[in-house]
């Protein structure tokens, strides 16, 4: 059987409160997804999630977000609602897993589609205003599949496009991006080299256009969306089983090829946002050139999940009017509600140029993105985070900014270096460790007065076992690469040899291998660096870490998630590391540790 299913209703609720399958008010979420299953049966496997969750506002824990990726594989989850019958249910809750966590509303399921091709306009026109509304939203976005596929025979197997060679040699293009439907015109001049693949080409239109690649995309040649024309597949198409020819394998001067030469890229299929691509001219590609340019536009890019181009025109009417407080378009319920939801500062009309050129260069670098910029085990872990996490680390991420190499002046790689100098200097060329594994006290009482631990220590400081700092930074030396133990003696790598009077290559070289350990440690070691180059500290430091370990899947025994103090034992060897390069225990300098925590990020500048 076959069906078509809207969730009405639903708001964003914390991952951990996922399995109390709550009802909830409506809350602006229409989501269409097309399902196979038993009708008797309790679990549905979804086969195409054709439009996105969409949130206005509803949740305050996470009112500065609008809009969730959710895709299939991030997960589908129901159960039998309120029986109408033998063996049928008309009512399921199902919950669609996103970044902030998972979403949850009540399904309406609707009568079986007939397998009789005559009777499917009956079975159409019978449908009510919301079940049309989905069938709608599935049309949109090509998700149709089965016995529904015979309407106007829109679920037949996207089929590979036959491309003409690239030119031998690239152009320079130039050409229009023009938002269809829009009034007055929203549109793009754009300056680009022919070369780009599409997939490239994406995140210079979305660039341009002011979008923020919140929705899937599809290109299809020629002037105007048609389901029985092909089209490219992204790499999330093809993970939903669709072939054909992928957009990073075609070059846009495969497809524009000549003036007046057209191109259709749709965006969000929920809101169907369609551009329509002409190239204007060719003109030759230099070194000089290359870098993309937006030569002219007029007005701004609607917001993302207004509700198509109909609502848009709508809310920017409004605008255009002042804003009346007695004229507020749909589905907002007063003025502030609207603004509320609206960017900040939002103008249907501004649009710069300048800006534009900017943004595409940003886009094209990857420096749009959250993550950029940082070491690609960070990038990687910050990725995979879902919920409070996900909230957690961009906050941290965009305090990062800018991304700059860090100027580590003087005096702070002087103190930066000190205990591994003393370290080294006390260790020498080797030192045979004790019976029980220990430095000898004489080696303890140098590496703790060259340091700075007698400064500060109580008692005697000539025991390893009984100076814990000497022991941490003997332990820290070890997994920095700056010592070796063989055959009961201590010795100096050949790394640590090569840097030791050399305190800014030093001290570049231990941040180098930061965060310390492995698994557990390294991600809560990673996250540490994230927050302390952010700025945080203590207890809000903590807390963060442990709700982005415990995104990632980590628990205690109990299966309950991390606490503060978990996440800090966790990143511990780091933070000692750190602490020790900052004036040690009792004289840590906070805005060193987090210059250093920057440097060990974003690079250390290498200027004496």
């Amino acid at each position: 059987m076959e069906a078509v299913l809207v969730v009405s209703g639903g708001s964003p609720i914390p991952a951990d409160a996922a399995a109390s399958y709550r009802r909830l008010r409506t809350q602006g979420v229409n989501l269409s997804l097309s399902v196979t299953g038993s009708a008797a049966g309790v679990t549905w496997l979804s086969v195409r999630v054709g439009e996105r969750l969409r949130v206005c506002r509803a949740d305050p824990q996470h009112s500065d977000v609008r809009t969730v990726r959710t895709r299939v594989r991030w997960g589908l989850r129901a159960r039998r609602g309120h029986p109408a019958g033998a063996g049928w249910t008309t009512q399921w809750q199902v919950m669609a897993g996103g970044r902030l966590g998972w979403f949850t509303g009540w399904v309406s399921e609707l009568q079986p589609v007939p397998t009789d091709p005559s009777a499917l306009k009956d079975w159409v026109a019978n449908l009510s205003k919301d079940e049309l509304m989905a069938l709608t939203q599935q049309v949109a976005s090509g998700a149709l599949t089965g016995h529904l596929g015979r309407l106007g025979e829109l679920g037949q197997r996207n089929r590979e496009i036959d491309l003409a060679p690239p030119p031998e040699e690239p152009s320079l293009l130039t050409l229009t991006i023009e938002l269809r439907g829009s009034k007055p015109r929203t549109w793009r001049r754009l300056s680009l080299p022919g070369d780009l693949t599409l997939d490239v080409v994406h995140r210079l239109f979305q660039a341009a256009m002011g979008w923020s690649d919140s929705h899937l995309h599809r290109f299809q040649p020629g002037a105007g969306q048609s389901y029985h024309q092909p089209y490219f597949v992204t790499e999330f198409d093809e993970d939903e089983g669709d072939e054909g020819t992928r957009e990073d394998c075609v070059r846009l001067d495969q497809v524009l090829r000549r003036p007046g030469d057209r191109l259709t890229y749709l965006y969000d299929f929920g809101d169907g946002w369609e551009h329509r691509v002409t190239l204007e001219s060719l003109a030759p590609l230099t070194s000089g050139n290359r870098e993309p340019v937006c030569l002219g536009g007029a007005r701004g890019c609607p917001p993302e999940d207004v509700g198509g181009i109909h609502a848009h025109h709508a809310v920017a009417a409004w605008l255009r009017a002042g804003a009346p407080a007695d004229h507020v378009p749909e589905p907002f319920e007063d003025a502030d509600h609207a603004y509320e939801w609206l960017p900040v500062g939002y103008d249907p009309d501004a649009f710069d140029t300048a800006e534009a050129t900017t943004a595409m260069r940003m886009w094209v670098r990857g420096e749009h993105l959250p993550w950029h910029g940082v070491p690609e085990p960070l990038a990687d872990l910050v990725q995979r985070l879902r919920g409070e996490g996900w909230l957690v680390a961009n906050a941290w991420l965009t305090a990062l900014n800018p991304r700059l190499a860090v100027d580590l002046h003087e005096e702070d790689v002087r103190r930066a270096a000190r205990p591994w100098r003393a370290v080294l200097d006390a260790v020498g060329a080797g030192t045979r460790l004790t019976a029980a594994g220990y430095l000898s006290p004489v080696v303890v009482e140098q590496i703790a007065r060259g340091a700075g631990v007698t400064d500060w220590w109580i008692g005697k400081a000539n025991r390893e076992d009984l100076t814990w700092p000497v022991a941490a930074l003997r332990e820290n030396a070890q997994e920095v690469g700056l010592l070796r133990k063989a055959k009961g003696t201590l010795a100096p790598t050949a790394r640590a040899r090569a840097v030791a009077d050399r305190p800014r290559e030093l001290v570049a070289s231990v941040l180098e291998r930061l965060p310390l350990g492995k698994g557990f440690e390294a991600q809560a070691g990673w996250f540490l660096l994230l927050g302390l180059a952010a700025g945080e500290s203590g207890g809000t430091l903590d807390t963060g870490m442990a709700q982005m370990l415990t995104d990632l899947g980590w628990r205690t025994h109990s299966s309950s998630g991390l606490s503060a103090s978990d996440a800090r034992r966790g990143a511990r060897s780091t933070l000692d590391a750190l602490e020790s390069m900052a004036g040690g225990h009792r004289a840590i300098d906070t805005a060193l540790v987090t210059r250093l925590a920057r440097a060990t990020l974003l690079g250390v500048i290498n200027t004496p």
